[in-house]
């Protein structure tokens, strides 16, 4: 069995990898599909020598390989997992998996983020925030919300881009078929067709307008409207928040090949 992964930051528009991935019969393709990443995933981030993440990493992979096992056309396996983006080196070292880093605008990314329950009070989760290390923990405290969400985007993106040895634009996978072919090739994995690519770029993606859309839904439905917070895109934004975005975001865009 080949191993493959594509991992990112949340919200980075990347769930229909796994749809479009799986038209091949020879791969079976997952987004996110164990429950257990959300625990393991800021395991990772705080204590990645614990051992007890390294039996949940060693358990959860028994798992695929014993799902895997009874499809004996599978030839490989893949998810498109942002929860794993900690493990890219376990991922390698123990399985010799191909990983992908896909990269998104962060000014798409941003205002997606922003609309969940990311950085809220009485969030569910775990949050990932700045170790001591980082030049933004003596400032944390005082960030705005918005400010946080543009670090998440810097910091995640920084630390992939280090870890892992080839970045892939989102935006490039969607509209050019020949970058496309560069991810597939980088991943070892069977192509997909030109028709198949075509028709699943075609379709609606998990991005900032349908997220927006969700929650505006919601908030007719269920919630008060001041449970909802939304920011737009880049244009309607204050000076100050473009300000903080350039300052956060900007030098980490720039190197990924995003205009700001």
């Amino acid at each position: 069995m080949k191993y493959f992964f594509i991992t990112s930051l949340g919200r980075s528009g990347t769930k229909f990898f796994a749809n479009m991935l799986n038209h091949s019969n020879e791969v079976m393709c997952f987004h996110e599909p164990y429950r257990e990443d959300y625990v393991n995933l800021p395991l990772s981030y705080y204590a990645s020598d614990l051992k007890v993440l390294e039996s949940n990493l060693q358990e959860r992979f028994k798992d695929v390989e014993l799902k895997t096992s009874a499809e004996s056309s599978c030839n490989y396996y893949g998810e498109v997992n942002s929860l794993l983006r900690y493990n890219t080196t376990w991922l390698k070292n123990n399985l010799n998996a191909k990983v992908a880093h896909v990269v998104r605008d962060p000014k798409k990314v941003v205002p997606s983020i922003y609309s969940r329950n990311v950085y809220k009070n009485g969030s569910s989760h775990l949050e990932i925030v700045p170790q001591n290390s980082d030049p933004y923990a003596s400032q944390w405290v005082k960030m705005s919300r918005f400010e946080k969400i543009c670090w998440y985007w810097t910091h995640t993106n920084k630390m992939l881009s280090n870890e892992l040895d080839q970045c892939f634009k989102f935006e490039d996978l969607i509209s050019d078929y020949g970058k496309f072919q560069e991810l597939i090739n980088y991943l070892e994995i069977p192509m997909i067709p030109e028709s198949v690519w075509k028709t699943e770029v075609s379709k609606p993606k998990n991005t900032s307008k349908t997220a927006i859309f969700r929650v505006k839904a919601k908030s007719m439905l269920q919630f008060k409207e001041s449970d909802v917070e939304l920011i737009g895109g880049y244009n309607e934004w204050s000076e100050d928040m473009k300000k903080s975005f350039n300052a956060i975001c900007g030098d980490t865009a720039k190197k990924m090949g995003y205009g700001i």
